[in-house]
């Protein structure tokens, strides 16, 4: 031990430990480390550097230049055997850093301080607590006696290679955490050597996650390529037709869709004496909205079917069953690299209560496992705590929900105002109002997570679980549902609630004066869409940027003054961020949240998987630069998985498969054009004329179209007392008997018959009832087709594979023989991997 009783600034006293080799050898031998044994090295490599060689001709380009780390079996160390351990007779290198820092850490948290004479062995209960509740130097940083506590970085990261003062962290920057290596694949084992385990599996997991995105990324790029190409160049396309629409007159006749609109106007005005022309529609507010024509959704018709078309379905299942081969070759992959890192067997020991737990918790039971005594928190105490913490939850919840009402009504209040102006501002109506509700959304969002990220602590330290696990997992369960709702609730409103209330003329449904939100020209799905791009890509943008400028300035204004002097390493350690006390959450939650939009709701935006790799890219170099030029070193810890989150990823990869599955049944507009030809195209009739068995989406965009009768009609023209419609004006020029007369306009929705009654009610027709059939057959055909397939992959790909098992029963053979100390034959020293 060291005492440093001034720094260069003159105020803070450093106290620096070291530990000796032979504690370190005792301490190995009490936490069962594995070291390697002098026998040949493993040869195992993963598979997709299998993959890298074979398709490289034996060479990765991508490979780390990092040297590689020897991949040795290992057994467990003890003193008594310890020449048998390649190694040994080299102290400075014989443990890693990452191993070195544990045992300190290890030593520090079991260390006891203070006097436990009398007074705590025959004192009152509360004097006992009070000292047997002295242990480790987490107690020490919870009462303020310290400040901080941390392994030093090995060296500076900036030093040149070759240099004198080269080390392992400026080795790790170079060939990791700068941005001219990001094409380069991570060296893990170096990170896990420098870092820990626990810190390792995550970016191990990241960049597997990585990796399984390319595919998905280049189906998703055609198949929006292949929505283009549909929308922009068919001629049949329901996009096509209503953009054909534009521009007709009683002159005019279009060959495609002329008999449909002559069908059309027959329904429509009760004759077709007036030839093909454009479809008047209802307006979409009350009082001072004109009328429209169907062609002014040209644009959002052809925007709409490059997400709503065929290969979307594909891409739907194509997408389930991509989750299901990530989540299964990922748990593979996590039993390689826990078998190459010796975290097989590993099980963390009893842990001990955490520090504010000691120290909030004065009543002592004896522990069931270990026989201490220890603080003891009463059932009934916890779970009200426990309890009141929910509804704390539960009240955050509900203001999500709150903002996404108040959003919805901006939604509503924005939409009527610009239908009133009219001009160019009302045909940009729903492209405005999405856009700037979706940028408010993420204002809100961004908001509201980093409020109820400071109170999910706050509740989560007021619940004083008694281990580091218990409170780990409490605060995952509040973030994550929290988080859930705030990014997902507007999706998730747009997708399958937005416009099923909205009603139909006259019987529209409404918020004081205002019309409920209804979908735009285009339909709901392209508002999906858009609403998906916006919140995930800005979302992504906003953490890149808060993750490259925070940490700088963080640590620019945690400098000390050094008095012109050059700062020592654990002066400059001390002047960098500490980790956050919940480690890397924060980056697991990000990539969670990622996870779930590139699977919840792809159908909407096939894109998502390419921002996402590309993001991914971004993120690995962000969080390897943060961690090794702006954070404090932390203690190494192991962990054989990511824990929890696989949990999360597997019930959002099931999730995905019914909510792709109803945004195709209920927003997107295929089942309606399917049921259309096969029930409606395949018998068509034109003013009595059977006109074939076509099977196409011919005449849709107009048959989908409900019409209101003459009288709906004349009260909605009455709405417009004093102004003077020039739709309607060059719809039917100036014939005014026949405006007050027989004729009807448009609207969206479930199709119905015209309206009839005292009360003008539309009864819902057939066609809309065979929709909704074809709808839930498609949904329990897709979703059971889809389950059924995700089961047999997860059946048929084995969680470990069969080489690791055979090399962890030869790793046991051979430790078990050499520890023993027989001698190997030698024909089984030679075995070699590829032999077991």
């Amino acid at each position: 031990m060291e005492h440093e009783e001034e720094s260069n600034d003159g105020k803070t006293s450093f106290v620096k430990l070291h530990v000796p080799f032979t504690t370190l050898c005792k301490w190995a031998e009490i936490l069962l480390l594995r070291m390697p044994l002098k026998v040949d090295n493993k040869t195992h490599h993963t598979n997709l550097e299998k993959c890298m060689e074979c398709c490289c001709c034996g060479k990765n380009p991508f490979q780390s230049q990092l040297e590689d780390v020897p991949n040795e079996y290992t057994g467990v160390f003890t003193r008594a055997n310890a020449e048998k351990f390649f190694h040994y007779d080299k102290p400075n290198t014989f443990f890693s850093p990452a191993q070195r820092s544990r045992i300190a850490y290890e030593i520090l948290t079991k260390a006891r301080y203070g006097e436990a004479g009398d007074r705590a062995r025959h004192g009152d209960e509360e004097s006992r607590a009070h000292e047997t509740t002295k242990i480790g130097v987490l107690r020490l940083l919870g009462n303020k006696s310290y400040k901080a506590a941390y392994p030093l970085h090995e060296g500076d990261y900036s030093v040149d290679e070759g240099s004198d003062d080269d080390n392992p962290r400026a080795q790790l920057y170079r060939d990791w955490g700068h941005w001219k290596t990001w094409q380069r694949m991570q060296p893990l084992d170096h990170i896990r050597n420098y870092y820990g385990e626990k810190v390792a599996i995550y970016f191990a997991w990241l960049g597997y996650y990585t990796s399984m995105l390319i595919p998905a990324a280049i189906v998703g790029l055609i198949i929006f390529i292949i929505g283009c190409v549909i929308a922009y160049t068919g001629t049949t396309n329901v996009g096509h037709q209503v953009c054909e629409l534009k521009g007709l007159t009683n002159t005019t006749q279009n060959q495609m869709l002329y008999p449909y609109c002559q069908d059309f106007l027959e329904r429509v005005n009760g004759t077709s004496q007036l030839g093909c022309r454009d479809v008047l529609m209802c307006p979409l507010c009350d009082s001072d909205c004109d009328f429209w024509l169907l062609s002014d959704a040209c644009t959002y018709s052809k925007a709409s079917l490059i997400f709503d078309n065929p290969a979307t379905v594909f891409f739907a299942a194509f997408m389930a069953l991509w989750a299901t081969f990530f989540l299964e070759f990922w748990k593979r992959q996590q039993n390689e690299i826990a078998y190459d890192w010796d975290l097989a067997d590993f099980e963390e020991e009893e842990e001990r209560p955490r520090p504010r737990f000691e120290a909030k918790i004065r009543r002592l039971r004896p522990n069931p496992v270990t026989g201490i005594e220890e603080p003891y928190q009463a059932e009934q105490t916890y779970y009200a705590k426990i309890l009141s913490a929910f509804s704390v939850l539960v009240f955050f919840v509900s203001l999500v929900l709150a903002v996404l009402v108040a959003v919805v009504l901006y939604r509503v209040v924005v939409s009527d105002s610009l239908y009133r102006v009219g001009g160019t501002l009302s045909g940009l109506t729903g492209i405005i109002t999405t856009v700037t509700a979706s940028l408010i959304q993420v204002i809100c969002i961004v908001l509201l997570s980093k409020v109820y990220e400071v109170m999910s602590t706050k509740l989560t330290d007021w619940e004083l679980h008694r281990t580091q696990t218990e409170h780990e997992d409490s605060f995952t369960f509040k973030m994550f549902l929290f988080q859930f709702c705030n990014y997902y609730g507007s999706i998730f409103y747009i997708a399958f609630f937005k416009g099923n209330f909205a009603g139909y003329p006259p019987h529209y449904g409404k918020v004081g004066k205002y019309r409920l939100d209804e979908c735009g020209a285009g339909g709901c799905l392209i508002e999906l869409t858009i609403q998906l791009a916006i919140i995930m890509v800005l979302k992504q943008a906003i953490n890149n940027f808060l993750e490259i400028v925070l940490p700088r300035v963080k640590v620019y204004l945690a400098k000390r003054d050094n008095a012109g002097r050059l700062p020592s390493r654990w002066e400059a350690d001390y002047d960098l961020n500490p980790l956050p006390d919940h480690g890397l959450f924060s980056e697991y939650l990000e990539m969670v949240l990622q996870y779930g939009f590139v699977t919840l709701f792809v159908t909407a935006f096939p894109l998502a998987p390419l921002f996402a790799l590309l993001n991914n890219i971004i993120e690995i170099r962000l969080d390897a630069d943060k961690l090794l030029t702006q954070t404090r070193r932390p203690f190494a810890a192991r962990a054989e998985d990511i824990g929890s989150w696989y949990g999360i990823l597997d019930t959002l990869s099931t999730f995905a498969v019914i909510t792709n599955g109803l945004v195709i049944a209920l927003t997107s507009g295929f089942i309606p054009r399917l049921v259309y030809e096969y029930t409606v195209d395949d018998k068509y009739t034109i003013l009595g004329e059977y006109i074939g068995s076509n099977r196409t989406t011919k005449g849709f965009s107009l048959y989908a179209i409900s019409v209101t009768s003459p009288e709906v009609f004349r009260q909605i023209n009455e709405q417009r007392v004093g102004s003077t419609s020039k739709v309607v004006d060059y719809y039917y020029g100036n014939n005014t008997d026949l405006i007050n007369g027989t004729i009807g306009c448009g609207y969206r929705g479930p199709k119905r018959e015209e309206n009839s009654g005292p009360d003008n009610m539309a009864e819902l027709t057939t066609f809309y009832w065979h929709s909704v059939a074809g709808r839930l057959a498609f949904l329990i055909c897709f979703e059971h087709i889809v389950f059924f397939i995700k089961a047999i992959i997860a059946w048929v790909v084995p969680d470990v594979p069969k080489s690791i098992k055979l090399q962890q029963q030869r790793e046991g053979f051979l430790a078990k023989i050499m520890l023993r100390g027989q001698d190997l034959a030698p024909d089984a020293a030679n075995v070699t991997s590829s032999d077991a």
